[in-house]
């Protein structure tokens, strides 16, 4: 796996970085989504310096993450249990197929 030289712009500021061919759409469309972040957050106040700036979108970010965790668990949950009760039910089908072919 090839690493690939990589420069992405976030808050007017060029950053570098090393990622392979498969990782470089993923890490541009993640600085752009950071960079739009952080502009929106600049936007609302001006006063904030750069580093305050990139603390919140963080924060943002990994709330949204968070929420989407907490959203896939429960998702995933839900789907385990209609598989299992898919799966009772086939059993059960199945049992009474075979009794009524033995019969």
């Amino acid at each position: 796996m090839s690493q690939q030289k990589v420069t992405v712009r976030i808050l007017d500021r060029d950053y570098h970085f090393a990622c392979s061919d498969e990782e470089r759409p993923s890490l541009i469309q993640a600085a752009e989504h950071l960079d739009t972040t952080m502009r929106e957050i600049k936007a609302g106040n001006s006063t904030l310096v750069p580093e305050q700036v990139a603390i919140m979108a963080a924060l943002n970010i990994s709330h949204d993450l968070m929420q989407c965790r907490n959203s896939n668990q429960i998702y995933s949950g839900s789907v385990s249990q209609q598989i299992h009760d898919l799966r009772q039910t086939l059993e059960a089908a199945l049992k009474e197929n075979a009794s009524d072919l033995s019969a």
